[in-house]
């Protein structure tokens, strides 16, 4: 039965480390196994949202559709994350956001009840949970910060730095492809490509692909026209962690 296989699966998120054991079981029953293919959609934004969703391998891009055809990409999810979790205690449970499957995507469908239960009988699980969605709102709030931004290379220097305090270190893991990146960014996926290859012109960055290396941040930072890190900037709080942070909504990371 895969409800022991998701039961500890979700025991990794802090909020569910609180919860009532006969309850997470309870939530681990209900689930109901789904395989999607690459571009097809999980939900609709405006959709009803009876359920959340727990990805074991694959991925998702939650986007915000336009009139206009463009969609505006606001979180890469992958294999381990929570979906729609936080829409649950919504009065108006719409889907936020649309979600398309980025590749082939194994996930698990959950009930809303058993969630609401937890946060009845479990203060421990509600604080936990107030927590994350505080997080949330200082995230929302870095990521209008950053796309208010008018200068794209700026927009992509800030994020490059989140990514260095995220990892701790020069080397950095970019979480999505370059076109997806590109639209999180508000920038044109061929704008991105020069800018990068700019970049390593000049000797600021290396690597290849979605592997970088940072060898230059405070040349970078001139070459963009920003200031300088101060000396405790591997330190700062990174708003770029676990899948791009400032990108992060909905779940219970």
């Amino acid at each position: 039965m895969h409800s022991s296989f998701l039961n500890k699966a979700l025991l990794s998120f802090p909020a569910f480390k609180q919860a009532n054991r006969s309850t997470l079981e309870a939530l681990a029953s209900s689930a109901r196994r789904m395989v999607l293919s690459p571009k097809q959609h999980l939900f609709h934004m405006g959709e009803a949202a009876e359920h959340f969703f727990w990805i074991e391998r694959g991925g998702l891009i939650m986007y915000l559709p336009s009139y206009n055809g463009d969609e505006k990409v606001v979180q890469t999810l992958e294999g381990g994350c929570l979906v729609a979790a936080t829409v649950m205690f919504s009065d108006n449970r719409d889907y936020p956001l649309s979600a398309q499957a980025s590749a082939r995507t194994v996930l698990y469908r959950l009930d809303r009840e058993p969630l609401l239960d937890m946060a009845r009988h479990s203060p421990a699980f509600a604080y936990t949970l107030l927590q994350i969605v505080s997080s949330h709102v200082v995230h929302a709030i870095n990521r209008i910060d950053l796309l208010t931004i008018t200068n794209a290379t700026q927009r992509l220097v800030t994020y490059l730095l989140d990514l260095y305090r995220e990892h701790g270190s020069a080397w950095i893991t970019l979480p999505a492809s370059h076109a997806v990146l590109a639209r999180q960014l508000n920038m044109t996926p061929e704008n991105l490509s020069r800018t990068l290859g700019a970049f390593r012109r000049a000797g600021l960055i290396g690597g290849r692909n979605r592997e970088l290396v940072l060898l230059d941040v405070d040349a970078m930072c001139r070459h963009a026209r920003l200031p300088p890190p101060g000396p405790k900037f591997a330190s700062r709080h990174s708003v770029a962690a676990q899948d791009s942070a400032l990108f992060r909504c909905c779940s219970l990371h």
